[in-house]
């Protein structure tokens, strides 16, 4: 399994009346493509927070690949994230003052894997398979428009060549266009390199790209969960 989630219960310490994750069971298949939707405050952020291990459960079992995320250190935690989880986020979070390249480079170094030779040629051939024309490689990130911004940073989520793939409301800030592009590209690499992934966001139109499609009310047990 990519994921096993066994009586999951978080809340925050200062606040240990205000459940806001209760999930009894929920389990993605290696190579698996699933959907998650949910309004604001229903909870998605803070899921996939413990996936990655920024948090940690309150109560319950997380399992990754095969490793019990729950039991380990916050820096194997970290450790194991940047080895086997690409995480693409909302906001995008790249580096304001590096360029394309060197954004991608940046998240290599954290990965203990061993280091391609052609680790240069690697992030080139991404580049170019993202659509990144070769002479915005090495211009400020910040000059890049919003579409090009999200395509680094799923080359960013790629370069460690994960096995479980997280995407946070990635499409938030684009078009239908761009959006609809995006989707047939991102299924196409994960589809291509064998991930998994876990798509979370509140559109719902973007479900026809998935045939496992689920609501986060059904998989947590919490009402309001905010």
């Amino acid at each position: 399994m990519a994921i096993e989630l066994s009586n999951i219960h978080f809340y925050y310490p200062d606040r240990p009346d205000h459940l806001i994750l209760d999930i009894p069971s929920w389990s993605l298949s290696e190579g698996e493509q699933t959907f998650i939707h949910g309004p604001s405050g229903s909870g998605k952020s803070t899921l996939l927070n413990l996936l990655g291990g920024l948090l940690v459960p309150s109560q319950g079992k997380i399992n990754i690949l095969g490793q019990q995320l729950d039991e380990m250190t916050g820096r194997q935690r970290d450790k194991f994230r940047a080895d086997h989880i690409g995480y693409v986020f909302q906001q995008f979070n790249l580096m304001p003052y590096l360029n394309a390249f060197d954004n991608i480079l940046l998240a290599s170094r954290f990965s203990q894997k061993q280091k391609s030779s052609a680790l240069e040629s690697e992030i080139k051939e991404l580049l170019t398979v993202l659509n990144i024309p070769q002479n915005d490689w090495y211009r400020s990130i910040t000059t890049l428009s919003n579409g090009q911004q999200q395509r680094v940073a799923i080359a960013r989520a790629l370069i460690n060549k994960p096995q479980l793939l997280i995407a946070d409301e990635p499409t938030s800030s684009l078009d239908a266009a761009n959006r609809d592009a995006f989707m047939t590209l991102l299924k196409s690499i994960v589809k291509e390199h064998g991930m998994s992934l876990l798509f979370v966001s509140h559109d719902l139109s973007l479900s026809s790209h998935f045939k496992r499609i689920e609501p986060l009310s059904e998989i947590n047990h919490i009402e309001d969960a905010a």
